[in-house]
C-alpha cells in the first residue's frame, strides 16, 4: 500500500461512534467506575479461570481486590478472596484442586492457599522475609520462591552503600534468593548460595521448571542495585546436584524464561543482537548448547509475553502498529497472526498449552474485560460485562493516522475526535504523548482521551521514533536522539493536523506524563510559537538527572545508552535535553510530580518551574507527597486529570456540543 504524506485509515465519514441519541458523553469522573482486570489464570483442565478484579474506594482512598473464579462454561462468577491487602499472583496446583495467591502478613508479603472445596484460604510460607514471586512444581511437590535476604541487624550506624540506585534510597539494597517449599513436608529450604542474586530493586527473575520438576530456570542478576537490572543472565538450577548452568554468552538483559513442553529447550527474552536500544524478541536455546536462535524477528516487532504450547508451537504477543496482535509460531518456524476480533490492546493472555486462551483486552470503545478462546483459530469470547456501563455514553471515534517524518521514517498514532463530530467546525488540537519512550498508543479505548474529546477537543496521540510499535529500526532511531528526533516526528504529525480546516490552530496543547512530559517539555522549548497551554507531569528536563539520580540510572536502554560524563557526551546530552531551551518556552504550563519518584525524579520539575517563572511565564507546579512514578491512590490520581483538563480548559476552552441540539 502506497502512504500519501497524511494517511488517515478507514474513514469513511467522520460520524460519533455510535448513533446519535440521547446519550451523555463521557466526563472524567466517569473513570472512577471503571473496574481493573488482571492476573487471569486458566486451570489445567480448561474449565475455569481465576483472576483478580480492582475498584477504586474513594472514601477509604484505597484499591479494593479481589481474587475471582469463572466457569468457562456457565460463565457464573464468585468471589473466592476479598479484603486481602496485597493479593497478586494467583496459580492453580498443578492438580486443579486448589488455588494459591500472594498476600500481605505480619512477617511480610507471603504465599496462601485455598482448598477449591471450601473453606478459608491458609498460609502457606513462613519467609521471614517478603516474598516476591513463586512457581509450583509440575509435580505438585515443591513451590520455589524468591525472597529478600535478611537485612543485618539495625545499628546507630545506619550508613549504606549506595551503589547504582536512586537517590531517594534511604537504606541498602538487599539481594534476593531461591528458597523451595516442600508442598508435603510444609517446611522451606534455602536452594541457592548467598552469591546468587534473583533481584534488585526494580526486576525480579520469573520462575521456571522443566516439565519434570528436575530444574528451575531463572535471571540471574549482577547486583541488587536497581541501576545494574539490565546485567541479567538465564541460568539453569538442577536440584539434584544444585549446579547452577548459564544458558548462553550472553551479558544483558536475559529474561522471562519458559521450557518447552518437552524440556528440551528453554526460551527467552532479549534485544535484538544483544544491543539494549533494539527491541526485544524472543529467543530459544537447547539445554546444554549455547547457540540461540531468534524466533521472532521475521516478523521485526517487540515481543511483550509468549506461551509455549504442548505441540511445541509458540504464541506471544506485541504491539502492531496501533492494536496489539498475537502470533503463532509453529516447530516448522512458520508464523500467522492469531485472531484477536474486536480486541485492539491485549494486556495479559495465558494459555494452559492445551489450545485454549485467555484475554484480558481492550476494545476500540470499550475498557477491558476477560475473553476466552477455545483455540488458535476460534474467536474472542467476551466472559465478563464489568465495564459494561462505559457503552451507555456516546464516545468520539477513534482513527488511525500515518505521516512522513525525517530520516524517512513513517510513524503513526491516534486521533480521537468530540463526539458528534462537525467537519465545519473548528475544535482546539490536544497533543497527549505517550511514555516510555518505549511505549505505544494504539486505538483501544483511553479514557483519559475520550474525557479530553468530550471537551470538545480534537486529541492527536502520536507514536514518535523510540515507540514500541513499528518494528526495529523505528525503536532504535531513538538511542542517541532522545528529543530532536522524536520532536521532528511529533511535530510533523501536528503540522499535518493543522492543515485541517476544522483545527483552531490558535488553540494547541500539549500534554504528557514521564517521557511524555520529556517531550512536552522538548516541544515547548524548541517550538515556543505552537503551543497555547502545556501540561507536564513527572516532568524531565535534564538528561544528567535521569541518568544520575533515578532508579534506572546507568542502565543502557533505549534513548540512553552510554554516560553523559564520558569525552564530549555531557555538550551532546545538553543539546538533547529540553533544559538547553527553557529560557525560550512562552506557553503556560502546568507541572505535576509525586515528591518521592524514583523513576522521573522531581529534581526536573524544579528546574522547569524556577525556568518559567524567572521568564514570567504562567506556570503553577504541584506536588504529591508521596512515592511512585504515578499517585498510587484513588483521589491523588484522580487529582491529577482534573487539574490537567481544568488547565487545558482555561486556556483552550471548552467546546462541549449540547446533546438536545443533536436529536
Amino acid at each position: 500500500m502506497k502512504f500519501s504524506a497524511f494517511t488517515f485509515y478507514c474513514i469513511t465519514t467522520l460520524l460519533p461512534a455510535n448513533p446519535v441519541q440521547a446519550q451523555p458523553t463521557l466526563q472524567l469522573s466517569d473513570l472512577n467506575s471503571i473496574v481493573g482486570i488482571s492476573s487471569a489464570q486458566l486451570s489445567p483442565a480448561g474449565d475455569a479461570a481465576v483472576f483478580i478484579v480492582t475498584r477504586k474506594n474513594f472514601e477509604k482512598n484505597i484499591h479494593e481486590q479481589e481474587l475471582v473464579y469463572i466457569s468457562l462454561n456457565t460463565k457464573e462468577q464468585h468471589t473466592l478472596v476479598r479484603d486481602r491487602k496485597g493479593l497478586g499472583q494467583p496459580r492453580w496446583s498443578p492438580k486443579g484442586d486448589q488455588i494459591s495467591f500472594m498476600a500481605n502478613a505480619t512477617e511480610g508479603r507471603q504465599i496462601f492457599i485455598l482448598s477449591m472445596n471450601g473453606g478459608e484460604a491458609q498460609k502457606l510460607t513462613s519467609s521471614t522475609t517478603t516474598i516476591k514471586t513463586y512457581a509450583w512444581s509440575p509435580d505438585g511437590n515443591y513451590v520455589a520462591y524468591i525472597a529478600l535476604k535478611e537485612a543485618p541487624p539495625k545499628s546507630f550506624n545506619n550508613s549504606f552503600e549506595v551503589g547504582s540506585n536512586d537517590f531517594l534510597k534511604t537504606e541498602q539494597a538487599l539481594p534476593s534468593g531461591l528458597w523451595l517449599f516442600d508442598v508435603n513436608k510444609k517446611e522451606s529450604m534455602k536452594a541457592l548460595p548467598d552469591s546468587i542474586n534473583l533481584a534488585t530493586d526494580l526486576t525480579t527473575s520469573s520462575l521456571a521448571w522443566s516439565p519434570d520438576s528436575k530444574k528451575i530456570a531463572f535471571s540471574r542478576f549482577a547486583t541488587p542495585f536497581s541501576g545494574d537490572s539490565d546485567l541479567s543472565k538465564v541460568v539453569v538450577y538442577t536440584l539434584s546436584t544444585q549446579r547452577i548452568e548459564q544458558l548462553t554468552e550472553n551479558k544483558i538483559e536475559e529474561g522471562n524464561a519458559s521450557f518447552s513442553r518437552d524440556g528440551s529447550q528453554l526460551a527467552f527474552l532479549f534485544p535484538r543482537d544483544g544491543v539494549p536500544a533494539n527491541q526485544t524478541e524472543l529467543y530459544s536455546s537447547k539445554l546444554g548448547d549455547n547457540k540461540t536462535i531468534n524466533l521472532t524477528q521475521r516478523i521485526d516487532r517487540a515481543v511483550n509475553d509468549y506461551a509455549w504450547l504442548d505441540n511445541g508451537d509458540i504464541i506471544f504477543s506485541g504491539a502492531d502498529g496501533v492494536r496489539s496482535n498475537l502470533w503463532l509460531r509453529n516447530s516448522q518456524g512458520d508464523i500467522s497472526s492469531v485472531s484477536l476480533g474486536g480486541i485492539r490492546a491485549l494486556s495479559e493472555f495465558y494459555s494452559n498449552g492445551k489450545g485454549k486462551i485467555l484475554l484480558i483486552g481492550t476494545e476500540q470503545y470499550r475498557p477491558a474485560e476477560l475473553y476466552l478462546k477455545e483455540n488458535t483459530e476460534a474467536p474472542p469470547v467476551l466472559l465478563t460485562n464489568f465495564n459494561d456501563k462505559i457503552s451507555k455514553f456516546t464516545l468520539g471515534k477513534t482513527e488511525q493516522i500515518s505521516w512522513k517524518s525525517t530520516n524517512n521514517l513513517q510513524p503513526d498514532g491516534v486521533v480521537t475526535y468530540p463526539p458528534f463530530f462537525n467537519a465545519s467546525h473548528k475544535y482546539p488540537l490536544v497533543v497527549f504523548v505517550h511514555g516510555g519512550p518505549t511505549g505505544s498508543s494504539d486505538i483501544s479505548f483511553n479514557g483519559v482521551a475520550q474525557a479530553m474529546s468530550a471537551k470538545g477537543w480534537i486529541v492527536f496521540q502520536p507514536n514518535y521514533r523510540g515507540s514500541d510499535n513499528l518494528g526495529n529500526t523505528f525503536q532504535s532511531a531513538i538511542a542517541n536522539d532522545a528529543a530532536e528526533g522524536p520532536g521532528q516526528d511529533v511535530m510533523s504529525g501536528v503540522n499535518e493536523l493543522l492543515k485541517k480546516s476544522y483545527i483552531d490552530k490558535k488553540k494547541v496543547g500539549i500534554s504528557g506524563w514521564s517521557y511524555g512530559g520529556w517531550m512536552t517539555n522538548w516541544m515547548i522549548g524548541r517550538y515556543p510559537d505552537v503551543w497555547t497551554a502545556a501540561v507536564s507531569g513527572a516532568s524531565p528536563v535534564d538528561y544528567t538527572d535521569m541518568y544520575s539520580l533515578n532508579d534506572l540510572n546507568r542502565t543502557k536502554r533505549h534513548a540512553i545508552t552510554d554516560s553523559p560524563y564520558k569525552g564530549e557526551n555531557l555538550q551532546k546530552v545538553y543539546k538533547e535535553s529540553p533544559i538547553s531551551n527553557l529560557s525560550k518556552v512562552r506557553t503556560p504550563t502546568l507541572i505535576m510530580s509525586n515528591t518521592g519518584d524514583s523513576r522521573v525524579t522531581i529534581t526536573g520539575s524544579y528546574k522547569l518551574f524556577h525556568a518559567l517563572r524567572d521568564n514570567n511565564v504562567p506556570v503553577q507546579f504541584i506536588a504529591y507527597p508521596t512515592a511512585g512514578h504515578f499517585p498510587p491512590d484513588p483521589v491523588r490520581a484522580a487529582d491529577v486529570y482534573v487539574r490537567w483538563l481544568n488547565w487545558l480548559e482555561h486556556y483552550l476552552g471548552s467546546n462541549q456540543v449540547k446533546i438536545n441540539m443533536l436529536k
